[in-house]
């Protein structure tokens, strides 16, 4: 997990401790530099303050953050991350202009979703899905579209998937699941009511749940079993979720993966059986 990102998407924070969270975000170079006095007096807060934002964060104190700063300021500049850029889209924006933003949002989101990659948990779930009788997936809006693409995926090889558009049936498809189901959650809010509700019910069916969110603390990510998390960088137009669809999506093609490197050659087969051909459907 990396602890700058973790920052940044951090929602709840008093005043005192996003002045904290901003300036190391703007100076993370210099805090390395600083004793928990420096860093408070910089940030015009309290070393208390310092301290209580560590512990928000899962750090276990001021000593242990700049270590992990050490650690990722240094991936950040070879990868030119800025994580406190906001790309948005102008009113007078060329069509040129408007394609290269988008593109790089979209190559920044991978790449900042990338270091949240967790290889142990990526294989805890691939395992988890090997054992599942169905796999349901859940999700609405855009997150719906991800959860199709999931869908898709995993049928071609031979599981047996479950995925609806409408939230009525989704509910539905809850209560019927149970411990030999795997439940992925797809919100990159982690807050959406619908599926807050849906992580209730698997978790009172004993079904497992996977959450794919965003690596702020929120509802989801706090009571599902596994976690895949993502972030993005998303424009002015954030009802579209470009960004944030995008790092789902990127999550799904991992997961899909793994698993198939499990059965390298029974999925390869299953695949090039469940190709269609034009010749099949003229």
């Amino acid at each position: 997990m990396s602890v700058l990102i973790k920052l940044r998407d951090y929602r709840n924070l008093s005043a005192a401790e996003n002045q904290v969270r901003e300036y190391i975000l703007k100076y993370p170079k210099k805090v390395l530099e600083y004793t928990v006095y420096d860093l408070a007096r910089e940030s015009f807060t309290s070393p208390a303050t310092v301290v209580r934002l560590c512990k928000k964060i899962d750090v276990k104190g001021f000593t242990h953050l700049k270590v992990l700063l050490a650690e990722e300021i240094k991936y950040f500049q070879d990868m030119k991350l800025n994580l406190l850029d906001s790309t948005t889209i102008e009113k007078d924006d060329t069509p040129h202009a408007v394609i290269e933003k988008i593109t790089n949002i979209a190559v920044k989101t991978i790449e900042e979703t990338r270091v949240l990659v967790n290889e142990k948990e990526f294989m805890k779930v691939a395992h988890l899905l090997e054992k599942a009788v169905i796999i349901d997936f859940y999700g609405v809006g855009a997150s719906h579209i991800v959860a199709m693409d999931g869908l898709f995926k995993f049928m071609r090889i031979g599981k047996n998937v479950i995925t609806y558009q409408f939230y009525d049936r989704q509910y539905v498809q809850a209560v019927n699941s149970d411990a030999s189901h795997v439940g992925i959650i797809i919100s990159y809010s982690g807050e959406t009511k619908e599926m807050l509700q849906i992580a209730g019910i698997l978790q009172k069916n004993g079904t497992p749940v996977v959450a794919v969110t965003s690596c702020g603390e929120n509802s989801l990510n706090r009571v599902a079993d596994y976690n895949l998390f993502v972030t993005a960088k998303e424009t002015v137009f954030r009802s579209g979720a470009m960004a944030s669809r995008t790092a789902q999506l990127y999550i799904i093609d991992i997961l899909y993966a793994l698993y198939c490197s499990l059965h390298y050659d029974d999925t390869i087969q299953k695949i090039q059986q469940t190709r269609i051909d034009s010749a099949d459907v003229s």
